[in-house]
């Protein structure tokens, strides 16, 4: 067949971008299948050619997207049957004989497709979970989910997930057929696996030990509750630098003026978004990763840290302990002196930091056996045995 692989966003997405990576490397694991990549920047169409996809870059402005609102609208459904009226990016998939597309990340492209079937994927469910976070409970951000998510998983052939919570939320939250559902835990993102060494105390002018933590600056990502931690081990005299790296969604400043009204911003560095050739080091050479977002039910830094080698502290959350097991120790977000109690222990017990990155390491190991290119073989032959019946 032809598949179709929905590429969006942009390298500084973070995460999601590194996640798409990923999850094509697995994708093209699947010999038989003609598999065409499909893009909205030109950035990403030079990084996909370098995979050895052949891409299709689609070009779409401000019109193209209220054409695409219109469309969506249910007045125009009986024009679009009679018709067989179709909008630009179905028309590409036309052009390129695709017979399956399959969205990488949750997309509201898959709104518009009329003569098309799809796999989709969910990262998260977190708008239903910690809605009170501006990021996804101000401005409507809720709502536009909510319509994406009972529109999209209802008609798609199938919803991947990260993990076995994210699809009980699916099927109980949006009424999905519980089949339809396939599980395909999270990987670490390519860019760990070459052991590229940089020198990242010398160059981020750090005299000790330091945590790290890589993360868009969301509210939700929890900066803050580090801070507090890091003020109770500098009271009491133990200093721990902090390095953040990732981009701005809008609490960089909240955060840096925080930890300067706490009086440690001198132990904060922020490096903006990492560069590729320092993410292995900024692990190897951490005390530990600190990841203290409450939005999951998985995340892929603890497993680039698992990775690495690299103690992993994590958020005591529904999903995300389950994730990690007893592969890092849990801090109470309630409580920042859980958080400081876990860094002055690591800091001060090699021992304790040895036996997490070996269970760490055993973790990575039995989830890296749950593969995506398994899960989309099953989908795939299944969906064909269909498609037989009306398309040669």
């Amino acid at each position: 067949m032809n598949i179709a692989i929905v590429f969006e966003g942009s390298l500084h997405v973070g995460g999601g971008f590194q996640q798409q990576l990923t999850s094509i490397a697995e994708i093209q694991k699947l010999k038989r299948h003609n598999f065409v990549a499909f893009t909205f920047a030109s950035e990403n169409t030079r990084e996909l050619e370098k995979l050895g996809l052949n891409v299709v870059t689609v070009k779409s402005g401000r019109f193209d997207r209220i054409k695409n609102f219109i469309f969506r609208n249910q007045i125009f459904f009986p024009f679009q049957y009679r018709f067989k009226l179709k909008n630009k990016f179905e028309k590409l998939l036309d052009d390129n004989d695709i017979d399956l597309v399959y969205f990488l990340s949750p997309s509201e492209l898959s709104l518009n497709l009329i003569s098309h079937s799809y796999i989709i994927t969910v990262w998260d469910l977190c708008h239903r979970d910690h809605f009170e976070f501006p990021e996804v409970g101000h401005y409507r951000v809720f709502e536009w989910r909510e319509m994406l998510y009972s529109k999209s998983l209802l008609k798609a052939v199938a919803v991947l997930v990260d993990s076995d919570l994210g699809k009980d939320n699916v099927v109980r939250r949006y009424g999905v057929d519980e089949e339809r559902v396939y599980v395909a835990p999270f990987l670490p993102s390519s860019n760990v696996l070459l052991p590229l060494v940089v020198d990242i105390k010398q160059k981020y002018g750090i005299d000790g030990e330091y945590i790290y933590y890589p993360a868009q600056f969301w509210s939700h990502k929890n900066h803050v509750y580090i801070l507090d931690a890091l003020k109770i081990l500098n009271d009491n005299n133990v200093q721990i630098y902090a390095i953040f790296s990732g981009s701005d969604k809008g609490n960089l400043k909240f955060v840096l003026d925080y930890a300067e009204s706490l009086g440690i911003k001198h132990l904060v560095k922020y490096i903006g978004f990492a560069p590729n050739d320092e993410i292995y080091s900024l692990y190897k050479f951490a005390l530990s990763l600190v990841m203290p977002t409450y939005f999951g039910p998985t995340n892929i830094p603890p497993l680039e840290a698992f990775q690495v080698g690299c103690p992993v502290i994590y958020s005591d959350l529904k999903g995300l302990r389950e994730q990690v097991g007893d592969a890092a120790l849990l801090c109470d977000l309630k409580n920042p002196q859980s958080l400081a109690n876990h860094i002055n222990l690591l800091s001060r017990s090699n021992e304790e930091r040895q036996k997490l990155i070996s269970k760490g390491a055993e973790k990575l190991n039995s989830i890296s056996k749950t593969l995506l290119c398994e899960k989309l073989t099953d989908i795939i032959d299944g969906f064909a045995v269909k498609l037989k019946c009306f398309k040669q």
